[in-house]
């Protein structure tokens, strides 16, 4: 799980495995503008600590961020912008050793003050905070930091992968506390350089010519091109007006399969994300604080019928949120067939004791997205559930879940190659007043839960962390707590000409780095990437 001489290296948890077709290596190249179409701008603003990034987002940053560390191809977590990560016996503490001679975009080094800085500010900050609450204690000297923690974190180098790990410059992060405008021009020790930033609608970044990894980026710009409709990605891409697009719709994937002579591919589930109904079975005041309501909408649905109509039939249903191959999964966990009979039951005595049943049920303003919510509100109108659809914008998607703004919502989440990457999200210590930011969404408060989460967090036994992990996927189905529906393959499209999407990264010490799915399902690095044109 770490590297260096006083951390003893862990047992990989699962096998990386992706269905990638790419074109065949070819001597790299200089030069060139590669535009990506991505589907929302949510990261505004884009300091580390602040931004909440989906997919999209974690592009972006990883065009102008660089993270502490990164995971090979065997799941171990290895330095990137760090030397060495170093624990001792219990867990509770643990040295970061600084890679020397990195500097920020703006001249300023990194070195031990930058990084605890960025640590800090992301203990304070109302979003991340969360992520690192159990840290107690963070010292530095010149070339490292050692974090304390209140209690034995075993997979602690996990989160330095992901939004945690990105180091911005703590000159710029001390400007943009006195001018808070300066917040949508990032600096970072990253391949490119901020450029442009015009709010929903592009980003764009040049080539950092004293980037500290040699030879590294061949490309001279990067634009990243807003366009929210899967259908208008795919169809900029058939133009020529953008260069690479990602999905993770199932019809578009299919549809790109069958184009492999004139387009590359690259298909990924590994540690992949699950696409669910995100219920906010918390919150008193609806009834799907009712696990009758729950069962209910789960029987509903006809789950084969969803994913044949809806994702090409690429996606297999899920039954939790831990999809096959990693800690957690399990082939039957308990979560309700698809009944109905059983629901209308369920429905009908509900409504005796209670009156009509009535929800909201929220997605986003894609086309494809309402078609499949409309399919759901189907189901559920026909075992006797009353049900309103309302589209938000994707900007806004994930700023509403956060204060608990929802009944029912479209979601998709829970990638990760480690299952305490998930603590932050179901823990009852996450849950936060409606109104108020929480990153356990559906304010789920579960005892159960949070003693495996614990366990998961604290244990150094890979089989009983991966026992713990298992008896919350059992407790998710066994409470409905949410409606789990496919686990997602993310498909990123290319011209022909762009080479090395996902190949030809490495970790500074020469390791191959986990290709797709570091930090969030889709995600993948840029550097490496190059036009052959």
């Amino acid at each position: 799980m770490t590297e260096g001489d006083a951390g003893e290296d862990s047992t990989p948890t699962s096998a990386a495995t992706s269905d990638v077709a790419l074109p065949v290596a070819k001597e790299p190249v200089y030069g060139g503008v590669l535009r990506y179409g991505i589907e929302a701008d949510s990261l505004n603003p884009w300091t580390p600590q602040n931004t909440v990034p989906a997919v999209s987002g974690h592009m972006v940053l990883r065009s102008v961020f660089d993270p502490l560390a990164l995971p090979n191809n065997d799941l171990e977590v290895k330095g990137n912008l760090l030397s060495r990560i170093e624990h001792n016996a219990d867990y509770t503490r643990w040295t970061l050793t600084v890679r020397p001679n990195i500097v920020f975009h703006d001249g300023t080094p990194l070195d031990g003050a930058a990084v605890a800085d960025n640590l800090e500010r992301h203990r304070r900050s109302f979003i991340s905070g969360n992520i690192l609450a159990e840290v107690v204690d963070v010292e530095f000297d010149d070339m490292s930091v050692t974090v304390t923690t209140a209690r034995p974190w075993v997979a602690f180098p996990t989160v330095l992968t992901g939004q945690v790990g990105y180091m911005a410059s703590p000159t710029w992060l001390a400007a943009v506390d006195d001018d808070p405008t300066l917040a949508t021009a990032p600096v970072g020790t990253g391949p490119f350089m901020f450029e442009s930033y015009m709010p929903g609608i592009s980003f764009s970044a040049v080539r950092n010519p004293s980037y500290w990894r040699a030879g590294l980026p061949y490309l001279d710009r990067i634009e990243f091109v807003v366009l929210r409709n899967v259908q208008e990605r795919a169809e900029r891409l058939e133009s020529g007006d953008i260069d690479v697009f990602h999905t993770a719709n199932g019809d578009e994937i299919a549809k790109w399969r069958g184009r492999l002579a004139d387009y590359t591919l690259v298909e990924s589930a590994e540690f992949g994300e699950t696409q669910y109904v995100l219920l906010n079975s918390g919150n008193p005041a609806s009834p799907l604080s009712d696990i009758t309501v729950r069962t209910a909408m789960a029987m509903a649905l006809d789950y084969e019928l969803i994913e044949t109509a809806r994702s090409g039939g690429l996606f297999l249903d899920a039954n939790g949120p831990f999809p096959p191959g990693t800690p957690g999964y399990l082939i039957d966990t308990g979560y309700p067939a698809h009944d109905p009979d059983a629901a209308k039951a369920l429905v009908d005595a509900w409504e005796s004791d209670n009156g009509d049943l009535a929800i909201t049920f929220k997605t986003t303003t894609d086309e494809f997205n309402l078609l499949t919510a409309e399919m759901l509100e189907s189901m559920w109108e026909a075992v006797g559930i009353d049900v309103t659809i309302e589209q938000i914008d994707q900007s806004r998607y994930i700023g509403a879940a956060l204060v608990g703004d929802f009944e029912a919502y479209f979601w998709r989440q829970h990638s990760g190659f480690d299952p305490d990457e998930q603590l932050v999200w179901w823990s009852s210590r996450t849950v936060a007043d409606y109104g108020s930011v929480g990153l356990n969404f559906a304010r789920i408060a579960d005892p159960e839960i949070d003693a495996n989460l614990d366990i998961i967090r604290t244990s150094s036994d890979e089989s009983e962390r991966t026992a713990a992990a298992e008896a919350i996927n059992e407790r998710f189905a066994k409470q409905v707590y949410h409606l789990w529906l496919g686990w997602a393959i993310w498909g990123i499209v290319a011209q022909s000409d762009v080479q090395d999407l996902i190949t030809g990264f490495a970790l500074p010490n020469g390791e191959p780095v986990l290709p797709t799915g570091v930090g969030i399902g889709g995600t993948h690095q840029l550097a490496q990437i190059w036009l052959d044109r």
